[in-house]
């Protein structure tokens, strides 16, 4: 059996990847939302990944130089 092309598995794969991304944060912050912390916790999580994740990336590209 042959594997199907490649320009017909990367769409697939992507989509499924992001998928699985999405609801994974998205339980996350409705499972943060139930703690005590509340709405603050979903607050504090989502700006420490929106701050944290260029803020490591710009630090690993500085370190490459």
């Amino acid at each position: 059996m042959r594997l199907p092309p490649l320009p017909m598995i990367l769409p697939l794969a992507s989509v499924i990847l992001i998928v699985i991304w999405a609801g994974g944060l998205g339980f996350g912050f409705v499972g943060l939302n139930k703690t005590g912390l509340g709405e603050w916790g979903a607050v504090i999580v989502g700006m420490a990944l929106v701050v944290g994740i260029p803020t490591l990336a710009a630090l690993l590209t500085l370190e490459k130089r």
